[in-house]
């Protein structure tokens, strides 16, 4: 059973891909499914996959990743769904750039929405 802090941090990750979603362009009509897996025989953090469904994509994310890292992979697999959305080769040098471009400007406007909030 999660605690208190690991629900609000589970919690978080769809406003990340809400927020993500926004700044890759991707329509709010396109299914995006997060998972947590034991995803470490693996030897990745968690990857993107484009459903067979057209407009849906999958993201696996190991469980066994600590809040931060969490945060950074879902971050790097959605520039993945953005590139596969957009019909552009998958491109791990893009992935890694923006990763935390878009995890910086997520906590940023978090920060913001708790000022409007207190």
């Amino acid at each position: 059973m999660w605690n208190e802090s690991q629900m609000s941090f589970y919690l978080q990750v769809p406003d990340l891909v809400e927020y993500c979603r926004t700044e890759l362009k991707i329509p709010d009509t396109t299914l995006i499914s997060i998972e947590y897996e034991d995803l470490s025989d693996e030897g990745v953090k968690g990857w993107a996959i484009d459903s067979a469904e057209d407009g849906e994509y999958d993201i696996e994310i190991d469980r066994n990743l600590g809040q931060e890292e969490t945060l950074m992979t879902v971050c790097h697999e959605m520039v993945h769904v953005s590139q596969m959305y957009h019909g552009k080769e998958i491109d791990e040098e893009e992935a890694v750039e923006k990763e935390k471009i878009l995890l910086d400007g997520f906590n940023q406007f978090q920060a913001y929405q708790y000022e409007l909030n207190v």
